[in-house]
């Protein structure tokens, strides 16, 4: 097996979808190790709280404004920011009402492959 098979190269610009009724959530990576999304938000849309009770996450901010959200705090976000969120962390994602954002996250240890039953 050659030591590149395997990686997977993608550039999230060739993905851009934004929609004024929801998010647009696209898969990036997925394996065992580890889950990878970008997610493009239309001004004014959110993600709620909610928690990954054995996943840390990472997100990383490719364009626009808004604010990773938790329990009672933010913290603002711009083009550039990188926010790591431990597991069990009740987090959400907001965007500046006038601007789109597009979100970069990452997520380990990924989901591992269903169980198959005899």
């Amino acid at each position: 097996m050659a030591m590149t098979e395997g990686i997977t190269g993608i550039n999230v610009q060739d993905l851009k979808e934004f929609s004024a009724e929801t998010r647009v959530r696209k898969k990036l990576i997925h394996s065992q190790m580890l889950s990878s999304e970008v997610v493009y938000y239309a001004p004014g849309q959110e993600t709620v709280l909610h928690l990954h009770p054995k996943q840390d996450e990472v997100f990383y901010v490719v364009e626009g404004s808004g604010a990773i959200t938790f329990e009672d705090d933010e913290i603002a976000v711009t083009a550039g920011s990188l926010v790591f969120v431990p597991a069990g962390i009740r987090h959400g994602v907001r965007t500046d009402p006038e601007s789109q954002l597009v979100l970069l996250f990452t997520k380990g240890p990924g989901v591992p492959p269903p169980t198959v039953r005899n």
